[in-house]
């Protein structure tokens, strides 16, 4: 009788549809997916051994990427419903809110369905996977694969602001308060990454600082190592200070050239001087890199809260009657402005970084230490820390008058 073995895997995905708080005018529930994966090996004279966890890893893998498949496809299927229950309730009245419900009724069956056929796609795509281990792997040949895939399906229903937009007729106080709390979100992640960015620029600066005096000390080292001994009118630009102690070698005899030309001795120079900067180099570019990263993440978040002030500032230029609705309209145009001074803040960092990593990458060799130190100092005046404040200010500003306003109506 044959001998087997089996091996097992269990994964969980808290929830299958992952943006759904992104929706404003629909609710949708958590899809939880649990995913059994049983792979089992057989022999005929001995106990198999069981199948290995990288192939277990890829098997989840072919299961993970199946069901992203799906998400997509689902996700299409939710926006548009988001845009045809929004054209609805540009008219918010009792019949929209009727089609509404009709509408997202009709989509709960879709996205059912097509939850069954995920499931069924996601087997099918680890028994794909284990044929195609099996290609390879002689323990593979006549395994046999059993996956369970189990999806927890829920309603997909109107969302509670538009039931609250058609009893007002109009007047989306929760659409405001939602949009004014997002902003207020990224205004406490704006806080955050300001007070990040002041550290990793000191870091960056001091980095920069540091490589130049070891900068300085190699280029006297590589002096040294040619039997001269004075530093007297040597460049601040590396390569014309190698040119420098060439010539100096060149005039100091036989005794110091040692049958080498100018050529020579400056070739020798170069190789010791770049040698030395290579390790020395990592420190600066690791500052510099994580500079750039976090001023990626926070140009991302930037670019958000532009978005979000400029929808604001649209729902309040619709909502004419709407108790300080100008004056949010107003500050959220103040606020846009003070972004865009904040975005050029962060697109001269973003130069700088750029230049600093080319002079990082040759060693700084065509670069006087003014000229770097100079760079340094444009990074100061930058407006990141000061624009970046006001624009802080002036979302709280904004979403305490959003607040205000829903307490009002409410």
């Amino acid at each position: 009788m044959p001998k087997t073995a089996t091996a097992k895997r269990t994964f969980k995905i808290v929830d299958l549809i992952r943006n759904r708080d992104s929706f404003e005018y629909i609710e949708i529930p958590k899809f939880p997916v649990e995913i059994n994966i049983e792979v089992t090996t057989t022999s005929t004279l001995t106990t198999p051994k069981p199948a290995p966890s990288a192939v277990l890893n890829r098997l989840e893998k072919a299961a993970r990427d199946k069901l992203d498949e799906y998400e997509t496809t689902i996700n299409e299927e939710l926006i548009k419903i988001e845009k045809k229950i929004k054209t609805l309730m540009a008219t918010p009245t009792g019949d929209a809110l009727d089609q509404a419900e009709k509408l997202t009724q009709g989509t709960t069956v879709t996205v059912k369905n097509a939850l069954a056929s995920a499931q069924g796609a996601a087997e099918d795509a680890v028994e794909v996977r284990l044929r195609k281990e099996a290609q390879n792997d002689d323990l593979l040949t006549e395994a046999r694969v059993k996956t369970g895939v189990k999806v927890v399906s829920g309603v997909i229903s109107v969302g509670a602001n538009v039931a609250k937009l058609v009893a007002t007729l109009g007047a989306d106080i929760t659409s405001y308060l939602s949009i004014a709390k997002t902003l207020f979100k990224l205004g406490l992640e704006l806080k955050q990454q300001l007070k990040g960015e002041e550290k990793l620029r000191k870091d960056l600066k001091e980095g920069v600082n540091a490589f130049l005096k070891t900068r300085e000390s190699i280029i006297v080292q590589a002096l040294k190592r040619q039997n001269l001994t004075s530093t007297s009118g040597i460049p601040s630009n590396p390569k014309k200070a190698i040119e420098f102690i060439a010539n100096g070698v060149m005039a100091a005899g036989q005794e110091v050239t040692k049958g080498r030309n100018a050529k020579q001795v400056a070739a020798e120079v170069m190789d010791f001087v770049v040698k030395e900067l290579k390790a020395k180099v990592n420190d600066p570019e690791s500052a510099r890199v994580a500079y750039r990263n976090h001023s990626s993440k926070m140009r991302h978040n930037v670019d958000d809260v532009s978005r979000k002030a400029d929808a604001l500032e649209k729902e309040m230029i619709g909502a004419k009657n709407l108790k300080d609705g100008v004056r949010i309209g107003a500050d959220c145009m103040k606020l846009k402005g003070t972004v865009r001074g904040l975005a050029t803040g962060l697109d001269n960092a973003e130069k700088y970084l750029d230049e600093m990593q080319a002079v990082l990458e040759a060693g700084g060799l065509d670069c006087d230490d003014s000229t770097i130190i100079q760079k340094l100092k444009r990074l100061d005046i930058e407006t990141i820390a000061s624009e970046g404040g006001e624009v802080v200010d002036l979302i709280e500003e904004i979403h305490s008058f959003v607040e205000n306003v829903a307490e009002a109506v409410a």
